[in-house]
């Protein structure tokens, strides 16, 4: 039987449930060959691995994207910030992609009412926007991969998400119904009894909790890194810099959130602990208004086929129905503030994860940045006589802005300050420099 047969008569099968009024539809026994504890084992790790394995493919393919951010991203941004040429990054109206928009126009315009210098400046710029075109090209068709392999595996997660919390649902309806007196939809191999699959389905609803968890990280830095990219753009003109701090800390959680061994929790004291979270859950799950209404949802249909519940439950949780997925493309593609989609972004934020601590400070650092640059004249002057010219700190505990164009300068009370001053930077710089991300093969375009 193939594993979807089997999560299939492991989580649906709704007409053996009580109280439909219709015969029990009886499936076949999955894992017929075993028998006893090596059923049980069998059971629970065919399904644990569902959740997991997506975790570690997310994270590769996020890799592979993460690398190119830091090796080729942080830079190319950075030009793209100097050549004067307003741009836009956003997801595009299909939700395939990030798009990143820029017009540098086939001729120069004057005006009636520039200067002399005015005029100077403006076919300077023209002309580095002009010669720079193919290099410009190649460094968006980067970033263009690297956002948008994001984007698609932010769906990928996304959609797990939902689907894990249908799948608790149909967990919890078995539960319920084993603990009415009613039979388990297929006959138990030797040496199985009904404990030990009630115990299966706990153990299992404990997992998808588990995984739901560590996919919500996954999904929070992938939004996160492409919040921070999108906020190099004209929209807010942010140092392409505060990248390394971002991206450095998703690692950081990467390696303190590995998946959980999809092997059979063999330890007593493991398997109780995991048992008695897994009633929990089923307390809490049957008590929500959201499984009450769907379990009056279900109960309303009688499905002769499987195929027919597995359409229902795809069409139930479409991304377009996700609140979450929706807030995501809102942060990627909407035109507030962006300060306002970072205070968005760590809400969905797990607490005590690494980007979670940079997000928090980034927008205390802002919020100080923006009461100086806001509402006096300093900002804009310090900036044009910046040291280095490609940042400023407009005060000592206000975070680092960029200051390396005039359009830059101009979006002073818009940017946003992860970096709290010269010293991290450095010290940012230096660990990217050592980190995986740079020492990684970049794919092949």
């Amino acid at each position: 039987m193939k594993r979807r047969a089997f999560l299939g008569a492991l989580g649906t099968a709704p007409l053996w449930l009580g109280g439909l009024g219709a015969c029990a539809h009886h499936e076949d026994t999955p894992l017929a060959h075993l028998y006893g504890q090596d059923w049980v084992h069998g059971a629970y790790e065919l399904y644990a691995g569902k959740y997991a394995d997506i975790q570690t493919h997310s994270e590769q393919a996020a890799q592979s994207a993460y690398g190119m951010l830091a090796q080729k991203g942080i830079v190319a941004l950075d030009s793209l910030q100097t050549r004067e040429v307003p741009f836009f990054i956003r997801v595009d109206q299909t939700e395939k992609g990030f798009a990143i928009s820029r017009d540098v126009p086939e001729r120069l315009t004057f005006t009636a009412d520039m200067s002399d210098a005015d005029r100077q400046t403006a076919q300077a710029k023209w002309e580095k926007a002009r010669e720079t075109i193919q290099v410009d090209y190649e460094q968006i068709r980067r970033l263009d991969w690297a956002l948008t392999t994001l984007l698609g595996q932010m769906q990928h997660v996304r959609s797990a998400i939902e689907d894990g919390k249908i799948e608790q649902y149909r967990l919890v309806r078995q539960l319920n119904a084993l603990a009415q007196g009613d039979k388990p939809p297929f006959d138990l191999p030797f040496q199985v009894t009904v404990p030990d699959y009630r115990d299966v389905l706990l153990l299992l609803l404990e997992r998808l909790d588990d995984d739901r968890t560590r996919l919500s990280r996954v999904e929070s830095d992938i939004v996160t890194v492409g919040l921070t990219a999108r906020a190099t753009d004209s929209g807010s003109g942010s140092l392409a810099a505060n990248l390394h701090k971002v991206l450095l800390a998703v690692v950081t959680d990467a390696g303190a959130s590995e998946p959980r061994a999809k092997t059979y929790p063999g330890d007593n004291d493991t398997r109780g602990k995991y048992g008695s979270r897994g009633k929990e859950l089923m307390a809490s799950i049957a008590a929500s208004p959201e499984y009450v209404t769907w379990e009056k949802h279900e109960s309303t249909k009688a499905f002769d086929q499987l195929g027919q519940m597995l359409s229902l439950v795809d069409s139930m949780t479409g991304l377009h129905v996700s609140v979450i997925y929706t807030q995501v493309l809102d942060i990627w593609r909407g035109d507030a503030d962006y300060l306002s989609y970072l205070k968005t972004v760590v809400k969905m934020l797990p607490g005590g994860s690494a980007v979670a601590q940079v997000a928090n400070q980034a927008i205390e650092l802002t919020e100080k940045a923006r009461k100086i640059a806001g509402t006096v004249q300093k900002g804009l002057a310090m900036a044009k006589t910046a040291a280095d010219g490609n940042y400023v700190q407009l005060a000592k505990d206000s975070g680092l802005l960029n200051a390396g164009s005039d359009f830059a300068r101009s979006k002073m009370s818009k940017q946003l300050a992860f970096i709290k001053d010269p010293q991290e930077l450095d010290q940012l710089k230096g660990m990217m420099a050592q980190s995986t991300l740079i020492q990684s093969a970049l794919p092949t375009l």
